[in-house]
């Protein structure tokens, strides 16, 4: 009869443990389901734009809707710049961007961009200190190819002794156009990536120029 009432006992526990609990673990504390951390897209108030640019301009002071502002992307086959040989232990330095911001305002008829960019460059087998020269280049285009502002910088990355990589942070306030209309605007994008045929000498340029006329 005991071992009958300690039985009756112990089940009645579990099953009270059982009802109080919504998926719990072996400590009974109840499991909450993995929440997707909030994405902010890259522009003004995001965490890459307040490292680039510093804290955002407050709501109020800001002299355009951030909504208003082209969205900015990487262009597609231009994220990576490599220098060196083909084979991987052949490789010197290979340049990755990482992010981007971009901030807008409005001076009377024309619209000033400043663009924000984050990436890493790393050390190859055949890499060593000094310095690298990325060949970036930031294009404004409507829609996907019709060109209205386009610039390629030439920035200096210095490279430490030892290190096996390095992070960089480049910001370009000199991208404005003119104003355009909302519908028009609306479909404006800001193109950043690295301009690897800037890197090809001159004479081999041209040449592959001429084959292509012909």
């Amino acid at each position: 009869m005991r071992i009958w009432k300690a039985t009756a006992v112990l089940m009645t526990a579990l099953a009270l443990g059982a009802c109080g609990s919504t998926g719990g673990n072996l400590f009974g504390q109840p499991q909450q389901a993995a929440q997707p951390a909030p994405q902010t897209p890259p522009g003004v108030g995001s965490p890459v734009h307040t490292a680039l640019f510093g804290q955002p301009v407050p709501q109020g002071q800001q002299n355009l809707n951030p909504d208003a502002c082209p969205r900015i992307e990487v262009r597609d086959g231009s994220a990576v710049w490599r220098q060196g040989g083909e084979g991987p232990t052949e490789l010197r330095y290979q340049g990755t961007i990482t992010d981007l911001a971009r901030e807008c305002r409005i001076e009377g008829q024309t619209m000033t961009i400043r663009v924000g960019i984050e990436g890493r460059v790393l050390v190859g087998p055949k890499g060593d200190a000094g310095r690298v020269t990325l060949p970036i280049r930031v294009a404004v285009t409507r829609g996907l190819s019709t060109p209205v502002w386009t610039r390629l910088y030439q920035v200096p990355i210095e490279i430490p002794s030892g290190s096996p990589s390095v992070s960089f942070t480049q910001v370009e306030d000199q991208v404005s156009f003119p104003l355009p209309e909302a519908a028009e605007l609306a479909t404006y994008i800001i193109f950043v990536g690295f301009d690897t045929q800037a890197q090809q000498p001159e004479r081999q340029r041209r040449g592959r120029a001429r084959t292509a006329q012909r």
